[in-house]
């Protein structure tokens, strides 16, 4: 499981954390302190979103005390006991304050400004009055003024947090307008669609051809045998289907014309690989919030190359995306998308907890028109997404894997050659 980049993130926050609480002012004359670390494990915390806060900020927790500690150590000269006792309290001001950010679902806010600050504050203070109650420091004849600089940070702590949100929000709208992103992901879906249909449409071309030259040798076997009015029949008619498939034959090369003529060519920049999943992701959200599923899309991308063809690599990672989807059924699931540079080729993973596949199906799911999937008119599916997957792979010069258990779920893997599909240097 390539999850680096998602312990990396956890490394970072920590590491920012503990550095930027290093700016800080003592209120009460006493060990207790007000620092700029929370603004940074506060914004860290909604930037890499995909960390769960419970996760997160505890760890954070941990290395701004134990940096705390060291530093007592080497500058203060003070022994390990004492810097243990004046620091530990402030990773319970962490743990608390993941522990009030999370049941205040403090990522559901991030829309209603008012809310979010009011929470942050409030889970702010809270923190606050928890380490305080731990250095037992909560002195009744200072209440008032010890309350007012609590409420007074927390809520100073919030207003900048989400501000700097707020800036680096707009400024990524500013580059790529929501909306336009939306058109654009469903024109890309469409061209995907159709470079699908393009496909068969090609390979009944070649389907066409095969039948062209059996009728053809239909008609000239009979017509070299012994003659009679039966097999001139036969023959005729053999010469006619083999005149009406060319013409089909033809037909469809004109309809490969006029498509290959609309579609566009892929971009000789291309694409990073992250901007398709992000399209991928943002379709496939889209889908859950219409069929009602509680299902969870993780992304890991440890690389991020930039995609010559991407019009294929869309279709292999959006086909395999909704193939997990629909094995999802009526429960609590999961969608991973991983990719990662192994040697020479670039490895892109789809993983679900659906009801998986049966070993017995499992040499069969590649084949064209194999499907288990019935819509609710009773009606089959077509069986030719995973076929459509597989060719568009093995064009590629790649490879496709697959591994599942009956139940806990499925795990598709895809290897395409780096420098044939990729440009690594980009």
């Amino acid at each position: 499981m390539h999850l680096k980049s998602y312990y990396r993130d956890i490394l970072i926050t920590a590491g920012l954390t503990s550095l930027i609480g290093e700016v800080y002012f003592y209120p009460f004359g006493t060990e207790f302190r007000f620092t700029a670390g929370v603004i940074a494990i506060s914004f860290l915390m909604l930037y890499f979103s995909h960390i769960p806060e419970l996760m997160l900020i505890p760890i954070s927790g941990v290395a701004v005390s134990a940096f705390r500690i060291f530093l007592s150590i080497v500058v203060r000269h003070t022994s390990f006991v004492t810097a243990l006792n004046l620091h530990y309290p402030a990773f319970f001001f962490y743990l608390a304050y993941a522990v009030f950010l999370k049941t205040g679902k403090i990522k559901n806010l991030l829309n209603a400004p008012v809310n979010f600050i009011s929470v942050m504050a409030l889970a702010d203070v809270g923190a606050n009055f928890v380490e305080l109650f731990i250095r037992h420091e909560m002195s009744l004849d200072y209440f008032q003024d010890i309350f007012t600089m609590v409420i007074g940070v927390g809520l100073l702590r919030s207003i900048i947090t989400f501000s700097l949100y707020w800036l680096i929000e707009r400024y990524r709208l500013l580059i790529v307008k929501e909306e336009h992103q939306k058109r654009y992901a469903e024109l890309l879906q469409l061209v995907a669609e159709l470079k699908a249909e393009l496909f068969y449409i090609k390979k009944s071309t070649w389907d066409l051809e095969d039948a062209m030259k059996e009728g053809y040798e239909i008609y000239r076997i009979l017509s070299t045998g012994s003659e009679s009015r039966n097999s001139e029949k036969i023959g005729k008619r053999a010469l006619n289907l083999a005149k009406d498939i060319h013409e089909i034959k033809k037909d469809y090369l004109r309809i490969i014309s006029g498509l290959g003529e609309l579609l566009p060519e892929e971009n000789l920049e291309g694409m990073r690989l992250s901007a398709i999943i992000s399209i991928i992701k943002a379709n496939t959200e889209r889908l859950l919030k219409m069929s009602g599923k509680n299902v969870r899309i993780h992304v890991f991308i440890e690389s991020d190359p930039v995609v010559k063809k991407y019009f294929s690599i869309f279709s292999i990672i959006n086909n395999l995306v909704s193939n997990a989807l629909d094995a999802i059924e009526n429960k609590n699931g999961f969608i991973q998308i991983k990719t990662c540079i192994d040697s020479d080729w670039v490895q892109i993973t789809v993983e679900d907890n659906g009801k998986g596949i049966n070993p017995k199906d499992l040499p069969y799911i590649f084949e064209p028109g194999f499907s288990t999937k019935f819509y609710e008119d009773g009606s089959i599916s077509t069986g030719l997404g995973l076929t459509h997957v597989k060719n568009l792979v093995e064009d590629a010069g790649g490879k496709i894997s697959v591994d599942s258990i009956e139940g806990k779920g499925t795990i598709f893997k895809v290897m395409l050659p780096a420098t044939v599909v990729f440009d690594i240097g980009g």
